[in-house]
């Protein structure tokens, strides 16, 4: 029976693709039918302040190697939600890590002017077989995303190795179809623009609104069960020909991770959210009030032809 026992427990950790941490270096074996499992945030040998500031540290490294590595590919814009990890309540032994990621690619159909989003999600588990001190000590160096992770696969030792093809592997993908007839009459903002201070207005419209949305997130959006959404694009179409805009529309991320008590399973759920943004002028009446200086918030200022705000137009969009 005992046999028995630890082979269901290699079969069901080589089925999920999960680390199991038990027997590290020595340890006493914990027994799966009566091991409990917490959140390594709520481990009693972690310090969350701690981590919170390691994670901080490797989405930051990510987002600096993603530009020339995955965000090459078909998403440009692949952006880190939450890392998490379920480990033992007694040893810290790690059970599974798993790592949230949104992506967006945002299109306009320049022939009716409609907005095409395909915004999927990935849910990347890591294979390796330590405990929760290890692995914070392993963040907690100078390359945590390359660095190898004690029981990982010879090929695919780190991180970073192992993402790749979870990257391959995408959820919800919703690739739209764009109209076949009709005039060439639309275009996204991102392309109305051809001299390089007008582009650069736009991106610092699109940048003023992602801060504006970091600063009250934590005591609005982000304080539900969704504590790490993201702002991932704001797209508008707009008419060639005269500059208005048709429609806008702001794109989020965000997950929220569960551990299972009994058996150690994460459970996650990531989705992403397409937010219409109504207003009624041009882009350039629009830049005008996104990039205005004053101390206010460009989030909360009412839009051309409106008397709401881009704050107001997510209040019934994001959860």
């Amino acid at each position: 029976m005992r046999f028995l026992a630890k082979s269901l427990v290699v079969s069901v950790a080589l089925a999920g693709c999960l680390a199991e941490g038990g027997g590290v270096d020595g340890e006493q074996t914990e027994q799966e039918s009566t091991t409990t499992y917490v959140d390594i945030l709520d481990f009693s040998k972690t310090d969350q302040g701690q981590w919170y500031d390691l994670i901080h540290n490797l989405n930051r490294q990510f987002d600096d190697v993603c530009g020339d590595t995955f965000c090459e590919g078909e998403y440009s814009n692949i952006q880190p939600l939450t890392f998490s990890c379920a480990v033992s309540s007694k040893q810290g032994s790690v059970k599974d890590c798993a790592w949230t990621f949104a992506a967006a690619q945002v299109d306009v159909d320049p022939r009716n002017a409609n907005i095409v989003v395909d915004a999927p999600t990935y849910q990347c588990h890591f294979k390796m077989k330590t405990t929760a001190p290890k692995l914070i000590a392993i963040l907690a160096g100078d390359d945590p995303l390359h660095a190898a992770l004690p029981g990982a696969p010879a090929e695919t030792p780190s991180i970073y190795d192992q993402l790749s093809d979870c990257f391959d592997h995408p959820i919800g993908q919703t690739p739209g179809e764009f109209a076949e007839t009709g005039a060439l009459s639309y275009v996204s903002a991102r392309d109305y623009y051809t001299s390089s201070a007008g582009i650069d207005r736009w991106y610092a419209a699109k940048q003023a609104l992602k801060d504006g949305f970091d600063r009250v997130c934590g005591d609005t959006f982000c304080s539900g069960d969704f504590g790490d959404l993201q702002a991932m694009d704001f797209t508008c179409a707009i008419t060639k020909s005269t500059g208005n805009v048709k429609s806008c529309m702001w794109t989020f991320g965000g997950s929220w991770h569960l551990v299972q008590t009994q058996g150690g399973a994460q459970q996650i759920t990531a989705s992403t959210f397409k937010c219409p943004v109504m207003m009624h002028g041009t882009l350039s009446q629009l830049l005008d009030v996104l990039t205005a200086p004053g101390t206010d918030q460009p989030i909360n200022r009412p839009l051309p032809g409106m008397t709401t705000s881009a704050y107001e137009a997510l209040l019934d969009c994001l959860p």
